[in-house]
C-alpha cells in the first residue's frame, strides 16, 4: 500500500510540473531556446533514444553513480565504525570530517582531475567522496546511539563481542546508517555529474555541457529530466530497503 501511495505522489508531481510548464508556455510564450514546450523536449528525447546516443551516456552515468555510491557507503561504514568505538579516534578525526564536509567538493574536483585525469575513474572518485562524508558521520552517530543499560545487559548475559555487534550494535545503528544512505543517494547523482562536468566527454553531464554550448535547450531538459528520475528512483529504492529492514525488525520486537 505504501508503495502505491509513493507511486501516486510521484505521478502527481510529474503531472503538476507538466501543467505549470504548459501554463508558462501559454501565458508568457517564451522562445524555444529559453523554455522549449514539453512536446519539443519529448521529440528530442525520442531522437536521442532512437540513435542509441542517450542510452549510451545514461548507462555511463548510472555506472558511475552505482560504483561511486557503493565505494562511498562501504568506506563510510568501514571508517565510521572504528571511530564510533574508539574515543581517541573520534576526537582526532571528527573535526577533519566536519571540515571536509564543509568544503564544497567542486573545490577538490580540479585537483582530482590533475591526479587521475579525465574519465570514469575520476567521476567515480568524486561520487564516492561526496557520499563518503555524510555516510561516515551517520555511521558514527548510529553506532553511538546505543543505550548504556542495554550494553550492561549484554555484559551481564556474557554475550560475546560478535553477539553484541549482531544483536545490539547493528540494530541500534541501522536507522542512522540508512539515513546516511538516503542522504547519499541524491548526492551520488550530483557527484557523477560534477565529475562529468570536468571534461570526461561521456555521460549525462557531458550532454548538458554539449547542449549548453549549442543552445540545444531541448537536449538540456532531456538530460535534466533523466537525472531527476534517476535520483528519485534511487532514493525510493533506499526507502523500500528501509521499510523492509526496519519494518521487519520492528515487527519482530512487537511479536516479542
Amino acid at each position: 500500500m505504501i508503495f502505491l501511495k509513493k507511486a501516486f505522489f510521484f505521478i502527481l508531481f510529474i503531472m503538476t510540473v507538466l501543467f505549470f510548464w504548459l501554463l508558462i508556455g501559454i501565458v508568457f510564450k517564451p522562445e524555444p531556446w529559453l523554455l522549449p514546450p514539453p512536446n519539443m523536449v519529448w521529440n528530442r528525447f525520442m531522437e536521442l533514444l532512437a540513435d542509441g546516443f542517450l542510452l549510451k551516456h545514461t548507462i555511463i552515468t548510472l555506472t558511475e553513480i552505482l560504483m561511486g555510491y557503493a565505494v562511498g557507503v562501504s568506506s563510510g561504514l568501514l571508517i565510521g565504525y572504528p571511530i564510533s568505538q574508539v574515543k581517541m579516534l573520534e576526537r582526532i578525526l571528527t573535526p577533519y570530517l566536519i571540515a571536509g564536509n564543509s568544503v564544497p567538493l567542486v573545490a577538490f574536483a580540479p585537483l582530482l582531475l590533475l591526479w587521475f585525469g579525465s574519465g570514469m575513474l575520476t567521476n567515480i572518485i568524486v561520487t564516492a567522496l561526496i557520499v563518503f562524508l555524510p555516510m561516515t558521520i551517520s555511521t558514527i552517530t548510529g553506532f553511538q546511539a546505543q543505550k548504556s543499560i542495554l550494553k550492561r545487559l549484554m555484559r551481564t548475559l556474557k554475550a560475546s563481542k560478535f553477539q553484541r555487534f549482531i544483536y545490539l550494535e547493528v540494530p541500534t545503528a541501522m536507522p542512522g546508517i540508512i539515513s546516511g544512505m538516503k542522504i547519499g543517494a541524491p548526492l551520488a547523482v550530483v557527484g557523477a555529474v560534477v565529475g562529468e562536468f570536468l571534461g570526461s566527454g561521456e555521460g549525462l553531464g557531458h550532454l548538458i555541457l554539449e547542449a549548453n554550448g549549442l543552445l540545444d535547450t531541448s537536449q538540456l531538459f532531456v538530460a535534466i529530466w533523466i537525472l531527476a528520475i534517476i535520483g528519485m528512483t534511487f532514493f525510493s529504492l533506499i526507502q523500500i530497503m528501509d521499510f523492509i529492514i526496519l519494518g521487519s525488525w520492528n515487527q519482530r520486537r512487537q511479536e516479542r
